[in-house]
Order: structure tokens, then C-alpha cells, then sequence
């Protein structure tokens, strides 16, 4: 379990077969079979020293995830799993990404803060609420505008998200570019809340 709080950024040392070796940029010190989330992915610690550990990618985690795109230098939000005692400052969360999707705009303000619009299936409308969160590559962000029939195949919508200058200076997600790939989950409560409504209906359709 986690909190969506970054606690670091890290960057990729290197990409070799399956194994991806992580700048090590925890105070404390880390053990093997740790749960540490990489971009929302999480993933399992193998190996470490104070400088660097690394972590097993199988096969289903390039394929579920933004790490095909990923190489050496490029930067991860990352964050440990959730310890009894520590202090919870926002949502909780699993670690398992719902999907991914691609940047389809971005839009630089004024006031300095950048939009982002990031186009999702048909079948996340549900998921998609003006005002409730979701995270983008481990950042909290609250959804801001829905579009969901402004795209020709009719499959597709957008969502809108803002970010604030202290979430670019924090994290890695000012690094994003148009048609970048974005690992996405979708706020948990709202999914427990949508899962029993449809548990209810289901129970009266009986």
C-alpha cells in the first residue's frame, strides 16, 4: 500500500535484459524483497548498496507499464510502501496500474502551471470523474475537465490535469512530452464505490 507522496526522484543507471539498476536516493537503508513504487509501478528490490539497487522486470511489467520507453538517465518518482506508524498526508493506493495512455496535449500557462490531456478508453469512463484524483506516473493530481466524445474513433476521450510549479520542480512529470506514455490509476475509493453500486444492481436484476 501506498500514499501517492513522492518521497524521491532517482535516475535509471542502466537497462540491461530484464534488470533495471536505480540511483539510490533513500536515507534509509533498504532490504531485499522490498516494495518500492517506480512511477506507480510497483516493483521488488533485488539488489542495493548505498548508491544503487536494482529490481526484476518480467515480461508483464514492460507490457502493463511506461518501461519500454524508459533508458538510462531517465528519472522515476519514487516512493516505499506504507509502514504501521507512518504518517498517511493523502490517499491510499495499491501500486497496480489500471492502464496506460498517451499524452495528447499539454499547455503552458501564465501562471506558470501546465495542462496536460491525456486521452483513455471508453471503458474508463466510470473511472473518470471531473474533481476526483488519479495518478499519473505516482503523482496525485485531480482530474480538471472530462471530454469524452471529442475524438474521431468515438472509443476514446480526453481528461485534463494541472500541475502546479512545485509539482514540476518535485517530480519528473515536466519531463513529459507529447505522445509520452503514462502508467494511470484511477482514485481507489471510487472504484470500491462504482464496485458496489454495480454489486447492488445486480442483486436486483436477481
Amino acid at each position: 500500500m501506498f500514499s501517492w507522496i513522492i518521497e524521491n526522484k532517482a535516475k535509471i543507471l542502466s537497462v540491461t535484459a530484464w534488470e533495471i539498476v536505480i540511483e539510490n536516493t533513500f536515507s534509509e537503508k533498504l532490504e531485499i524483497g522490498q516494495s518500492i513504487s517506480h512511477d506507480w509501478a510497483c516493483m521488488t528490490v533485488t539488489k542495493f548498496d548505498d548508491e544503487k539497487y536494482s529490481f526484476f522486470a518480467m515480461e508483464e511489467s514492460f507490457i502493463k507499464t511506461n518501461f519500454w520507453e524508459k533508458k538510462m538517465w531517465d528519472i522515476f518518482n519514487v516512493e516505499r510502501s506504507l509502514k504501521f506508524g507512518w504518517k498517511v498526508d493523502w490517499h491510499f493506493v495499491t501500486g497496480h496500474i489500471d492502464t496506460t495512455w498517451i499524452i495528447d496535449n499539454l499547455e503552458k500557462k501564465s501562471d506558470w502551471s501546465l495542462i496536460f490531456y491525456i486521452k483513455f478508453d471508453k471503458k474508463y469512463n466510470k473511472n473518470v470523474i471531473e474533481k476526483w484524483s488519479v495518478s499519473i506516473n505516482w503523482v496525485s493530481l485531480t482530474i480538471v475537465n472530462v471530454y469524452p466524445h471529442l475524438t474521431k474513433e468515438g472509443a476514446r476521450g480526453w481528461f485534463s490535469v494541472s500541475l502546479i510549479p512545485l509539482t514540476q520542480e518535485i517530480t519528473n512529470l515536466w519531463e513529459l512530452q507529447i505522445w509520452n506514455t503514462v502508467n494511470l490509476e484511477f482514485d481507489m475509493m471510487w472504484k470500491y464505490i462504482v464496485n458496489y453500486i454495480n454489486n447492488i444492481k445486480r442483486k436486483i436484476k436477481e
